[in-house]
């Protein structure tokens, strides 16, 4: 064996020591070190020119001494690392930190991860990100350098040499206004399930569970490569038999995968980030390929953009990332060696179940118990009670009757009637909800008019302003208005209830309820990802839930409407475009979006309206007011250019035919969506409203709608369906306001999660 410091190299060993050194900034003075000794140099003279210390030198050339290249490789010790993988020290700091911390101090997550909070600092400086400043971009320290704003992940692939590559793009709504991002909670939850799926993955593909370089200590080494491999959401099952071959065969299969990404992304520039020996070139035309940083793992990197993508566009990351999350898993426990490859979901893919946020009520000390709401809903159903006949409806025994009135009184959301006889006895004294105990602002959101109302506890609506959509309606236009007209109408009622509860925004879907965005309503031009919510929030200052037009309708009609609407009933909101709320087993359905109820393509598959590929085609009558004036202008009446359906409602009041008959045409195919809606839900009472039906013609409507869920449906025999019109004006602006008051005083047995900006 040679000494330390007296040994010579082969050829094949001096050959063999600079291709394990080639492109490793980290192996490179391990390999002089041990050239240096071969030359004859001394160790203090080599770790003088190498700017390291003589005990350095002296260990690793005891150790290729020892060892020969498996002494040079890195051996894990005990204390922190001594190099990190700063892909996963940011995805950390993206993902933020545990409870009740709201950003990582580079103190607090340097000892999360083991670190120096010196070297942590610097792994911010070198990627651009603050953790307190989630909302800007990121640099990826990759060659060239790749600034990073709404990335969206388009494919990921690993072998067992090492090799593995990204490849992702800007997303096309980048530059454009932010969305909410994911909460907290779910970007800690899937970073730590992602990191150990993809841990998993590598461990099979690479045969260990950390780089011998220390680059990554969860993730492959090297860096710069050609392209990778892919799957569409799991990974690849083709055999490996015959080693090399079959691995370039998969880089090939990959490389394919990779030019047909490019051409299903259009105008967009493809990113490859490649890890492993070779040179990936520049790229050309809409590819362009990265060397990644030493110290970049490439699984740390799937997680950094990961986060990136639940920051910025959370409702289209959450499918991507559950399918990556899936076939991490079962190419894990496969148990295979093939390659790792994953291809994002195409957006026809069925799209993973969103993290379900039901809402909560607001700040109320008061009110913090079921059986307090439970009284509160019994004498607003009823209008006035007496303590004894609370305790008949509710079943509470009267002691805690009297203890919860008497909690309500002096929170003054209860007043007490004149004393009243009943029979023997004390006098009953009926007690109702005082008006002026609170009130909620509710604003209906809609392409051609925004409304908003006032509404107080026992539904008077208070203040009431309306704003016409004739000129501008883009995003940041509208949330001024509306955020002027709020603050206004809540100046208006402070003299008479000081008491705001929060602002109720009801708008067309499709939402993303839980996120508090308005995604792309078909009659809304521009209205692509608009953070409603969070922005009116900031803005007012006080809380804001945003619901879906025809669900706040159905809310409104639940708390306000007439008593026998204390049952479960669908409401039918008829405007620009058609929906449907239900109100089931004493609760507003929602469903896991906030877009259940969805009306048009009801009507689409009764008629028979079908695409070619046998999707449901647009029906003109689901956008009842302008399918109306459409069709009494074709009959030669008179319609005029300001308000043409109040012209044409007012024909009908007239006796006009063509009008008439306009209307129930529209109704008629409205009516045979509304089989389809009973169908499904079993109801029997069914409430029609919406600035589509004003009293000139809704009789109109409840006729024809009537006639049809009575005639077609399958259980017609044992179900007789009611068609009643809203008691409600301004149905959507006043039912938005509602849901405030159902959110805060609704007796629920389950727990609700809080919403806000």
């Amino acid at each position: 064996m040679h000494r330390a410091t007296d040994f010579a190299l082969t050829e094949p060993e001096l050959s063999a020591l600079l291709t394990w050194a080639e492109g490793r900034e980290d192996r490179a003075v391990r390999a002089r070190i041990v050239r240096d000794a071969a030359d004859g140099l001394s160790v203090s003279d080599s770790a003088r020119q190498l700017g390291v210390s003589r005990p350095t030198v002296t260990a690793w050339r005891r150790r290729y001494a020892a060892n020969g290249l498996a002494g040079l490789a890195h051996r894990p010790r005990s204390g922190r690392p001594p190099r990190i993988d700063e892909a996963d020290a940011v995805a950390t700091t993206l993902a933020g930190p545990p409870a009740p911390q709201q950003s990582w101090s580079a103190r607090s997550l340097a000892d999360h991860l083991g670190l120096s909070h010196t070297a942590l600092s610097r792994v911010w400086h070198r990627w651009r990100t603050t953790p307190g400043d989630l909302g800007g971009p990121i640099l990826l320290p990759t060659a060239p350098e790749f600034e990073c704003h709404r990335p969206e992940l388009l494919a990921v692939w690993a072998e067992e040499s090492g090799r593995a590559a990204v490849v992702l793009t800007e997303s096309a709504l980048a530059g454009r206004r932010h969305t909410t991002p994911a909460r907290p909670e779910e970007r800690r939850a899937r970073h730590a399930a992602l990191t150990a799926g993809l841990r998993h993955a590598q461990r099979h593909t690479t045969g260990r569970g950390a780089d011998d370089g220390g680059a990554d200590r969860g993730g492959a080494e090297g860096r710069g490569a050609d392209d990778g491999g892919v799957d569409h959401g799991d990974s690849d099952r083709r055999g490996t038999d015959d080693g090399g071959g079959q691995q370039a065969a998969a880089r090939q299969r990959f490389s394919e995968r990779v030019r047909a990404l490019a051409e299903a992304h259009p105008g967009h520039t493809l990113h490859v980030i490649s890890w492993g020996p070779g040179d990936p070139g520049t790229g050309r035309g809409q590819l362009v390929r990265h060397r990644p940083h030493p110290a970049m793992g490439w699984a740390a990197t799937v997680c950094v953009i990961a986060q990136l993508e639940l920051l910025h566009h959370p409702h289209k990351a959450r499918r991507a990332l559950d399918s990556l999350a899936d076939s991490t898993r079962r190419h894990a426990a496969s148990g295979t060696a093939e390659p790792y490859l994953w291809q994002r979901p195409t957006d026809g893919s069925p799209p993973a179940p969103a993290s379900r946020v039901a809402h909560r009520a607001f700040d109320q000390p008061a009110l913090g118990s079921f059986n307090e709401k439970l009284v509160i809903e019994s004498i607003r159903l009823a209008g006035a009670l007496s303590r004894v006949e609370i305790a008949a409806q509710t079943g509470l025994t009267p002691q805690a009757v009297s203890r919860i009135t008497r909690n309500l009184l002096t929170a003054g959301f209860l007043t007490e009637d004149a004393r009243r006889t009943a029979g023997r006895g004390k006098p009953r004294v009926p007690l109702r909800l005082r008006p002026e105990a609170a009130c909620a602002i509710g604003i209906h959101v809609d392409p051609e008019m925004i409304t908003q109302v006032v509404v107080d506890l026992c539904g008077g609506v208070r203040d009431r302003r309306q704003l016409p959509l004739t000129g501008r309606r883009d995003p940041a236009w509208c949330i001024e208005r509306m955020a002027g007209m709020a603050s206004e109408a809540a100046e208006a009622v402070r003299l008479v209830s000081g008491t705001l509860l929060g602002v109720g925004v009801a708008a067309p879907g499709p939402l993303d309820v839980n996120a508090g965005v308005i995604l792309d309503p078909p009659l809304f031009e521009g209205w692509q990802e608009v953070p409603l919510r969070a922005e009116l929030s900031k803005k007012l200052g006080i809380p804001v839930l945003l619901e879906k037009d025809a669900t706040a309708a159905a809310v409104g009609e639940r708390w306000l409407g007439a008593a026998e609407r204390s049952g479960d009933f669908v409401y039918l909101y008829l405007g620009a475009g058609a929906g449907s709320g239900a109100f089931l087993n004493g609760d507003i359905f929602r469903g896991s979006t906030g877009n259940a109820g969805e009306f048009g393509e009801l009507c689409a598959y009764a008629l028979g309206r079908l695409t070619p590929e046998g999707g449901p085609q647009m029906i003109p009558e689901c956008a009842p007011m302008s399918a109306v004036v459409d069709k009494a202008a074709r009959t030669g009446l008179a319609v005029g250019d300001e308000s043409p359906h109040e012209a044409v409602c007012a024909a009908v009041a007239d006796g006009d035919a063509r009008a008439v008959s306009a209307v129930r045409e529209v109704a008629g195919v409205v009516a045979r969506g509304a089989v389809g809606m009973t169908d499904l839900y079993d109801t029997d009472l069914l409430i029609v409203g919406g600035p589509a039906v004003p009293p000139a013609v809704a009789d109109i409507y409840l006729a024809e709608i009537s006639a049809a869920v009575n005639r077609f449906p399958m259980a017609r025999r044992v179900r007789e369906v009611r068609v009643a019109y809203s008691a409600l004006n301004d149905a959507a602006a006043v039912g938005a306001a509602s849901t405030v008051f159902h959110t805060a005083f609704a007796p629920r047995l389950r727990t609700h999660a809080r919403f806000g900006g």
